[in-house]
C-alpha cells in the first residue's frame, strides 16, 4: 500500500507541470503517515497541499437537515418546523432545499430544532447528557472525527427503533443509544475490511472494560497467544496491510492502533477505546454504552 500510494503522490508531483489540468486525491490519514510514503524528491511540493477533510458538528448536523428537508413526503413539515422554531425561511435553488447558513452554522439553533426530535436530555435528567452533543461525541475515533456515514446510520436506526411506552418525542435517547450500537457495529465492520488484523486483537479483549492499564491487555495477549498466531498469519496468510511495529512486541502494536485512532490514552495513562469501536468490539465501560453481544 505505501508504494502504492507514493506512487500516487509521485504523480500528482508530475502534473504540476501542466497548466490546465489539477489532480485531486483522497487518501486516509494513516495511508500518509508512513515515512516511506514521502521517500521521493520534491514529495514536500505535494504534501504542503494537503487539506484535512473534517466534519464539525455543525457540519453534520447541517448534513442531516439537508436530508430531512428534502423529502419528499415530510420535507415540508421539517421545514416548517424549523421555522416556527427559528424564524429562518428556506430557500429553493434548482428543485433543492438548501440549508440557510444560520441553521448550518449556528448550533444554538440546531440544538433547538434537534432536541425538538429527542427531548433535552440522555435520560431523566440533565445528568446523562444533552443529545445534541452527546450524539457526535460517542461516535468520533481517538483523533475526534466522526465519519457522516456514522452519524447518519445511527440516526437512521434510532428512527426505525421501536416506539416505547409513553415516548413523548420523535427519537428516544434509548433509541439514539441503540443507534450508537449499529453505527459502531458498522463501523468495526469497516475496520475489518481494511485492517482484518485488529480484530484478531480485539476479540480475545471482549469483556474487559476500558479504561484500563495496558498491562492488563498484554496480560491477555500473552495468555491467549495473540501476537505469536498474529506473526504467523502474517507470514503464512499473508494479512493485509499488517501492523508495520509488530517485531517491537505489544507495544509497537499498541502504537499501530493508536495510529489508526482505534485506541487512546486517558490523562492518567490508560488506554481508552472510543465507543464508536469499543461497542462493536463487545468491550464494556462503566455507565457507557452498553456493548454489542459478541
Amino acid at each position: 500500500m505505501h508504494a502504492l500510494v507514493r506512487g500516487l503522490l509521485q504523480v500528482l508531483l508530475d502534473f504540476r507541470s501542466y497548466n490546465r489540468i489539477r489532480l485531486k486525491v483522497f487518501v486516509r490519514p494513516d495511508q500518509i503517515e508512513d515515512s516511506s510514503v514521502s521517500a521521493f524528491p520534491d514529495s514536500s511540493k505535494v504534501l504542503s497541499q494537503k487539506t484535512e477533510l473534517y466534519w464539525p458538528r455543525n457540519e453534520l448536523y447541517g448534513l442531516f437537515w439537508q436530508y430531512l428537508a428534502n423529502v419528499d413526503s415530510e420535507g415540508e413539515l421539517f421545514r416548517e418546523g424549523c421555522q416556527k422554531l427559528t424564524s429562518i425561511k428556506w430557500d429553493r435553488n434548482d428543485g433543492i432545499w438548501d440549508v440557510p447558513e444560520n441553521l448550518r452554522s449556528n448550533e444554538e439553533n440546531q440544538r433547538a430544532i434537534f432536541h425538538a426530535m429527542t427531548g433535552p436530555w440522555m435520560g431523566r435528567d440533565r445528568r446523562r447528557g444533552f443529545p445534541y452533543t452527546w450524539l457526535p461525541n460517542h461516535l468520533g475515533d481517538a483523533r475526534r472525527q466522526v465519519s457522516p456515514r456514522s452519524f447518519l446510520a445511527a440516526l437512521r436506526h434510532a428512527a426505525t427503533d421501536d416506539l416505547r411506552v409513553r415516548q413523548q418525542y420523535a427519537l428516544h435517547y434509548e433509541s439514539i443509544k441503540r443507534g450508537v450500537q449499529e453505527a459502531s457495529k458498522i463501523r468495526v465492520q469497516e475496520v475489518q475490511e481494511d485492517y482484518p488484523w485488529v480484530q484478531k486483537l480485539f476479540e480475545p479483549l471482549s469483556g474487559i472494560s476500558v479504561p484500563c492499564h495496558f498491562k492488563e491487555v498484554k496480560q491477555i495477549w500473552k495468555k491467549k497467544g495473540v501476537l505469536e498466531d498474529l506473526g504467523r498469519s502474517i507470514e503464512t496468510a499473508g494479512v493485509r496491510l499488517p501492523p508495520s511495529r509488530i517485531n517491537k512486541g505489544p507495544e509497537g502494536v499498541l502504537q499501530d492502533l493508536v495510529d489508526l485512532g482505534l485506541l487512546e490514552f486517558t490523562t492518567d495513562g490508560r488506554i481508552n477505546l472510543p465507543d464508536v469501536y469499543r461497542v462493536g468490539y463487545g468491550i464494556g465501560r462503566r455507565g457507557g454504552v452498553k456493548p454489542v453481544a459478541r
